[in-house]
């Protein structure tokens, strides 16, 4: 059973401490009413200046859509096994709230993103 008001908190809590820091490729950023539904992760693809690319990430596998596993969540930042939708979308970097984690190497090497690099710009 799922405890919604624990979410519920864990996203008010994100919303509060907004992280300065700006995402990486390869990152689980939080995402508050990144849909207007409702908040999420989101793995980052790329950054330029204020516009990040992401994809959806869900707890719900699907029959209907492809959806990839990230195969270590822990590592991630997330609580439980979570799939990662296809289709690449934008959002302003204001639209994100905080860093939750960041992909295993294997991850990194399944979605296509580079190995990781030094912090700096992205």
């Amino acid at each position: 059973m799922t405890d919604y008001m624990a979410q519920y908190r864990r996203g008010l809590k994100a919303m509060r401490k907004a992280d300065k820091r700006r995402p990486r490729p390869g990152e689980i950023w939080w995402a508050p009413m990144l849909d207007g539904i409702k908040d999420r992760p989101v793995l980052v693809l790329s950054c330029d200046g204020d516009v990040v690319a992401y994809r959806k990430c869900t707890s719900k596998a699907s029959a209907s859509r492809r959806r990839d596993l990230i195969e270590d969540c822990l590592e991630a930042g997330l609580d439980r096994p979570t799939y990662v939708d296809q289709e690449r979308r934008t959002v302003p970097r204001s639209g994100l709230a905080r860093r939750m984690g960041e992909l295993s190497e294997s991850d990194r090497g399944k979605f296509g993103i580079r190995s990781r690099l030094p912090r700096g710009p992205c």
